[in-house]
């Protein structure tokens, strides 16, 4: 297997940065339900900021469209912004605009440990802020265990903690 070279990646700094300067990019993509805005929205009242929204060197957003989108319904003024030195419409920002929402997904995950970690919080209180809710963290039980272990949907419900649950049929 060949060597790599080594390299230094440059590291940018984020500053504070007013929303009402920043521009969705024309070429995105993705759009943001109001379930995953809820999510966001959980996440940064618990968590603050841990990640950046990133723009080019116009402001336009290459990463990020789902906070910004969040912050603007919560009033917030300001995010923390990294402001790569690009043109929105650079090769470049194109690959940072895709990137960022399909390398992610080239990651596996372990299904059953995400269930344990899933029902820990479900158990400490709520999901919101996670990106799952007690039917899909339900349905998740059903895939990641065995039959002996959870033996209908009922079983997977009652084992989550689904408030008022009701057995019969399940409208997914």
């Amino acid at each position: 297997m060949p060597r790599r070279k080594k390299s230094k990646a440059k590291a940018h700094i984020a500053a504070l940065a007013p929303i009402s300067g920043l521009k969705p990019h024309p070429r995105n993509y993705r759009g943001h339900p109001a379930d995953q805005i809820e999510h966001i929205r959980a996440s940064i009242e618990a968590n603050g900021f841990y990640r950046n929204v990133v723009v080019a060197k116009d402001d336009t957003i290459l990463a990020g469209h789902g906070v910004v989108e969040t912050c603007k319904e919560l009033g917030i003024s300001e995010v923390p912004v990294v402001k790569l030195p690009i043109a929105p419409d650079s090769p470049q920002a194109l690959k940072i605009l895709t990137g960022d929402n399909a390398i992610s997904g080239l990651a596996f995950d372990d299904d059953r440990i995400l269930t344990n970690l899933l029902k820990e919080l479900a158990d400490e209180g709520n999901l919101l802020g996670t990106g799952y809710d007690e039917s899909q963290l339900a349905a998740l039980l059903m895939v990641t265990r065995s039959a002996s272990e959870i033996e209908s949907y009922d079983a997977a419900a009652e084992w989550v903690g689904m408030p008022e649950y009701e057995g019969g049929e399940v409208k997914i």
